[in-house]
């Protein structure tokens, strides 16, 4: 069926792909979404089997063009940089020989530190805590944390609310938060780091797989000063440009919603010689994209979902409006 639609449509489109965290096997202290490694080796196996896998420079050359793509097209991106990039994914990729780019959030790499949501997720599965109240948040509403269903639970209500506060009002609100639940500190008791070091960033670079900026501390750019978000997607380039070597071009915006974003930085990126600026944004990728808030799609599980929606986005006429998943 994919081989007919290939031959039939004219105008193909590209598909990035965006993953964070994979795992192997259940882990009770896992709260927020992880992908099982060995159903992200049967999305590459499928991607490999029907469609074209390029690069983010591939892409860039074609959409300077403005011309459509030649086939269906597919983008593999990681975002954040965590350890399990490494571990876990890498030896897929190298074995199915297809390259990826991953986004590093420089500030973490070669760190026990690791972002804000990791923090949360860690300080919930430790905690003693049965109720959390947490007025300055959560008003009346209590939340029940006993269980790893309601720990869950409560790390998605959390995220949600603290995505809306300006940057330095969230890190407070974080150590007020770790205080109430009894867990202070919680980045210099983490025993073992989450997130990728330099050695194994550069034995990546090494082996087709590339690297992109993704800021330094992973914040909402658009929930802080102009000037300040500049110098975390700068600094963020210029760290893995002093690492690895070679130009930075492309960056992806840390959660990646059009609100996190905005014009002033997009001409930043712009300015500083970035080819490429990723979203989160659900769509496909076409001749009328713009190359500075490309959207990108969150691969869902089991591989028959991935399977259909993949080719739902590629061969409907009107594909990037079927999925608003995120």
């Amino acid at each position: 069926m994919i081989r007919f639609l290939k031959a039939t449509k004219r105008n193909h489109v590209c598909l990035i792909l965006f993953y964070h965290r994979f795992s192997q096997g259940q882990d009770a202290k896992k709260l927020l979404p992880f992908l099982d490694i060995k159903e992200f080796r049967k999305q590459l196996l499928h991607l490999k089997r029907h469609y074209r896998s390029i690069s983010l420079d591939q892409l860039a050359d074609e959409l300077a063009g403005r011309n459509h793509f030649a086939s269906p097209s597919v983008v593999i991106t990681i975002d954040d940089g965590y350890l399990n990039n490494y571990t876990l994914a890498y030896p897929v990729l190298k074995a199915l020989g297809l390259s990826a780019i991953i986004y590093l959030t420089t500030g973490f790499i070669g760190t026990t530190k690791a972002p804000w949501v990791d923090d949360l997720m860690d300080m919930l599965f430790l905690t003693k805590v049965e109720t959390l109240r947490f007025p300055e948040l959560l008003g009346e509403k209590i939340l029940h944390i006993s269980t790893r269903s309601q720990k869950r639970n409560a790390v998605k209500i959390l995220f949600k609310v603290m995505l809306q506060l300006e940057h330095e009002r969230k890190l407070l609100i974080m150590q007020t938060l770790s205080k109430s639940l009894g867990i202070e500190e919680i980045c210099r008791n983490r025993a073992d780091r989450k997130m990728l070091n330099w050695n194994e960033v550069i034995e990546m670079s090494k082996n087709n797989l590339s690297f992109g900026a993704h800021t330094v501390s992973h914040p909402t750019l658009s929930k802080m000063e102009l000037n300040e978000a500049k110098r975390e997607i700068y600094e963020s380039k210029k760290e893995i440009k002093t690492r690895i070597g070679g130009k930075v071009m492309h960056f992806a915006i840390p959660n990646g919603k059009v609100e996190d974003f905005s014009d002033e930085l997009k001409e930043y990126c712009k300015e500083i010689g970035l080819r490429t600026v990723a979203s989160t944004e659900s769509g496909v990728v076409s001749k009328q994209s713009d190359l500075y808030f490309l959207k990108r799609i969150n691969p869902p599980p089991p591989i028959y979902i991935f399977a259909c929606e993949l080719a739902r986005y590629m061969f409907l006429k009107r594909s990037s409006d079927i999925w608003s998943r995120s």
